[in-house]
């Protein structure tokens, strides 16, 4: 079987480079369809990679998970049908991106882009600001520091919505809308400097700053994996080689830190206690946890087990989580029986009883709902994003800032729902619109040639 699941990774690897190799006509690294290419990297050929290479993996006991996708043996039989599904699914995305653009056709990335550094650095500290008043006020409403530090990031954020109901999911997205133009205006710095090949270190540490206090605030770490990986993008676009070469050498230090914090975020005020406990755990072996943690592996193990599951011990969802999209306006005093999210839906299925959500990643949620079209269903989605990357590109001059939020939320989509990104990029562009932040942001060879 190891043979076989390994000729399926050097299929895909093929299939993703020559997909990516197409992709550098896209006229700037943080386009729609090269954050897409870079979730479906991170978030499933990645994870994909260390289950493949290990023969499969076991949820360590101490991490409380459920046995009904606790474990995966990549030996046994069982998995040879999801493993052929998801690797179809993934092949055919890749290809549906190098069918739709033939080598031969002219590069977009002819057209140079002057950007505006001030107004950049403008956007990235008003959205720091609302940010650290974001924090104020929930340090605020759940009673102070010491009582803040000691709860669970997300038992907060469900007693909140017990609480507080729709309000507080309005005020928990816009809160989200404003970190993630956060880190899309972080990313297109970032981006900025590797083109010019730069260092501004002064700035870039308030940035790195603004992320720590970030994850400490939220208990998140999603915000600085998705301005890792744009950043990771913007290095292989420009051909900063050696900057990749040296986060290669750095990678080790990160996965360990990525995977120590999953573990000890649910209580800052005993951080100490947590790091000495993880220290102690036992994780089975450590190197291949901290990979699966950092790569959230857990979501491709639930996937495959989703596969099996749907369509023989659960009813398909027939695309009852993607009208979420649409109707999280609605009120539930006005829609009482609107649907739950896709993660809360998992959790009800694979943790029954506890208060929790599951993420599967979008090869899951589109299995969930509609089975084996899957297979062909994540090619059609790749190739409409390329379409919008493509339409967008046409005016990236005038919505640089829509398309880096696009591209980073796109990431985002592989690991989380539909409902979730789509909401957040609705919020997102209306704080863009309304603040004008996109306006004067880069100007065109064109516009710079006028007297």
């Amino acid at each position: 079987m190891k043979i076989l699941y390994i000729l399926f990774l050097i299929t895909l690897f093929w299939s993703y480079w020559k997909a990516l190799s197409a992709l550098r006509r896209e006229p700037v690294s943080l386009s729609p369809i090269l954050g897409w290419m870079a979730g479906l990297g991170y978030f499933i050929l990645a994870p994909l990679t260390v289950l493949v290479l290990n023969g499969g993996y076991t949820i360590p006991a101490s991490y409380g998970v459920n046995d009904m996708y606790a474990s995966v043996d990549l030996s046994s039989g069982t998995y040879v049908i999801p493993m052929v599904v998801l690797w179809l699914a993934l092949l055919f995305a890749f290809q549906a991106i190098i069918f739709l653009l033939p080598g031969n056709e002219p590069a977009q990335n002819s057209q140079k882009f002057r950007l505006n550094e001030k107004k950049l650095k403008q956007i990235i500290l008003i959205t720091f600001a609302v940010a650290l008043c974001d924090y104020a006020i929930q340090v605020q409403v759940f009673g102070g520091w010491e009582a803040f530090l000691v709860s669970h990031w997300y038992q907060r954020e469900m007693d909140m919505f017990e609480q507080a109901g729709d309000i507080w999911v309005l005020y928990a997205r816009f809160s989200g809308a404003n970190q993630i133009v956060f880190t899309a205006a972080s990313a297109l710095y970032a981006a900025s400097q590797l083109q010019l090949r730069k260092f501004e270190w002064r700035f870039s540490c308030l940035l790195g700053v603004a992320f720590l206090i970030q994850m400490a605030m939220s208990g998140n770490r999603i915000y600085f994996a998705l301005f890792g990986l744009a950043f990771l993008t913007s290095c292989w676009y420009y051909r900063r080689k050696k900057v990749v070469f040296a986060l290669l050498i750095a990678s080790p230090l990160i996965i360990l830190l990525f995977s120590a914090w999953a573990y000890v975020r649910g209580n800052l005020g005993d951080i100490s206690g947590n790091v000495s406990a993880y220290s102690e755990a036992d994780p089975g072996h450590r190197a291949v946890t901290a990979l699966v943690d950092t790569t959230e592996a857990s979501t491709i193990m639930l996937s495959l087990h989703m596969v099996n599951d749907f369509g023989n011990r659960f009813n398909y969802l027939k695309g009852i989580t993607y009208s979420k999209a649409f109707t999280f306006v609605l009120p539930r005093k006005i829609y009482p029986n609107k649907p739950e999210n896709f993660p809360a839906l998992l959790a009800k299925l694979y943790e029954p009883g506890e208060i929790t959500s599951l993420g599967a990643t979008q090869f899951g949620e589109l299995y969930a709902n509609f089975g084996l079209l899957t297979m062909f269903l994540l090619a059609l989605v790749t190739g409409l994003i390329l379409l919008l990357s493509s339409k967008l590109a046409r005016v990236v001059e005038r919505h640089l800032l829509l398309s880096a939020t696009l591209s980073l939320l796109l990431t985002w989509a592989v690991l989380v729902s539909v409902e979730d990104s789509f909401i957040t990029f609705v919020f997102a562009w209306a704080l863009i619109w309304a603040l004008r932040l996109d306006r004067g942001l880069c100007k065109s060879e064109l516009e710079l040639s006028r007297p």
